[in-house]
């Protein structure tokens, strides 16, 4: 049996140790400075009043403690140890690759990448079943992250598709600071030093160390460590909750089949070959079949035949106190049918004080009506869908690369030098 008893008390006080630490909050304050710069973002698309970014920021930094605990659960319970990682190659991997495309920060594809360096070159010294076993870890916490966050604020957009035409869709960013109790392995020869060591099971550690040298029992001691974790998607024909609960069930299974791989590699040296590529080209199918089901799937926020559909209701606004969400088409305002934001606009201008909202429910199409309390001027407080004319939008395409764009930017002055 694994002894949580008597580890949990030593996780606690490493746990603890880093969410006290100066590093954690600098931490904290970059994740703050990425919904700080979203929430910028959406009000100049929008003109949308500014809002504080703290309860977002405050929600994800307590579920990315939660997440956090939870991996260092697992990458103990799995004997992952930081000096089978290469976490200096790792970084300088992720970050090269970042500048072939954005999206390639991720350890999945640097961790493929030094797997395979490693299997074929010998180089660097890393354990690969270590490696891809780290991977699916994170990734594990990360389809957890989302499963219970992923949905949570999500910010409104106007998406271009191929064929032209203009849909609202959410953009579903998130960052989750994450410390984690991580494990450091070293060789020990004298016995007699580890004799109050906490007594673990035959079966553990489920990955074995590779690069420990020299004579004697393998020793290992809890190392507190700060990373974090973001997720990137864009919801345009579900809704957050359904996008972002597809998503983490999907990552959950490419997880877990990676953590079967890398566990299988400790003990057959074959299945290494197969954790290295199943590694990033397993991340890369479920992008793909991601952005395939955008694509060719019906959007949901498209202008309705009759009314204006509701794409996003601003916190503490008349509309979200009336229970007006997300999907519901406005009908008529003060008993004048409305079709777009022009004639909104204008039936306000009879606003006394009482507003008489008509409108479809999104979910069962079923005709309601509520009365508003506004104040003379005010606004309804919602983002709507686009019309068939709009202009601002974003496009509906892969990251782009560093480097591309900065071969264009030196391309462009000197095309307009000469």
């Amino acid at each position: 049996m694994f002894p949580f008893k008597a580890l949990l008390p030593m996780m606690m006080k490493s746990f603890l140790s880093l969410v006290t630490d100066w590093i954690f909050w600098v931490i904290v304050l970059l994740v703050a400075m990425q919904y700080k710069r979203m929430a910028r973002t959406s009000q100049q698309i929008f003109d949308l009043p500014e809002e504080s970014i703290w309860p977002p920021v405050i929600l994800a930094t307590l579920f990315g403690m939660a997440g956090g605990f939870l991996g260092s659960i697992l990458l103990i319970t799995v004997g992952i140890s930081v000096l089978e990682l290469g976490i200096s190659y790792l970084w300088i991997t992720a970050v090269a690759l970042m500048l072939i495309r954005q999206r390639f920060l991720c350890f999945a594809y640097a961790g493929g990448v030094l797997s395979l360096s490693k299997i074929i070159f010998g180089f660097p010294a890393v354990s690969v079943a270590q490696i891809m076993g780290l991977v699916a870890i994170l990734h594990m916490i990360e389809s957890l992250l989302i499963l219970f966050s992923g949905h949570l604020a999500p910010i409104p957009v106007y998406v271009r598709m191929r064929e032209g035409r203009v849909v609202g869709g959410f953009n579903l960013q998130k960052f989750w600071p994450l410390p984690i109790v991580a494990l450091l392995a070293w060789i020990i020869p004298n016995q007699e030093v580890i004799r109050d060591a906490v007594a673990m099971p035959d079966w553990w550690p489920l990955i074995k160390t590779e690069l420990l040298q020299g004579t004697g029992e393998p020793v290992y001691m809890m190392m507190p460590v700060v990373a974090a974790l973001g997720y990137g998607d864009i919801a345009i024909t579900a809704r957050p909750e359904a996008k972002t609960r597809r998503a983490a069930l999907e990552l959950a299974g490419y997880s877990l089949v990676l953590l079967m791989l890398a566990v299988g590699a400790s003990y057959q040296p074959a299945l290494a070959v197969i954790a290295a590529l199943f590694g990033p080209l397993g991340h890369e199918l479920l992008i793909h079949i991601g952005q395939r089901r955008e694509m060719r799937g019906e959007p949901l926020f498209v202008p309705p035949e009759r009314g204006v559909m509701v794409l996003h209701v601003l916190r503490q606004s008349p509309l979200k106190k009336a229970g007006i969400r997300s999907g519901d088409i406005l009908l008529a305002i003060n008993g004048i049918p409305v079709d777009n934001e022009y004639q909104i606009k204008d039936a306000l201008l009879e606003n006394r004080g009482r507003v008489e909202i008509e409108y479809l429910t999104g979910t069962r199409k079923q005709w309601e009506s509520a009365t508003l309390k506004m104040e003379p001027g005010e606004k309804l407080g919602f983002i709507p869908a686009p019309s068939r004319y709009e202009t601002v939008y974003l496009e509906m395409s892969g990251s782009t690369s560093i480097l591309r764009r900065w071969w264009d930017r030196i391309v462009g002055r000197i095309f307009k030098s000469s």
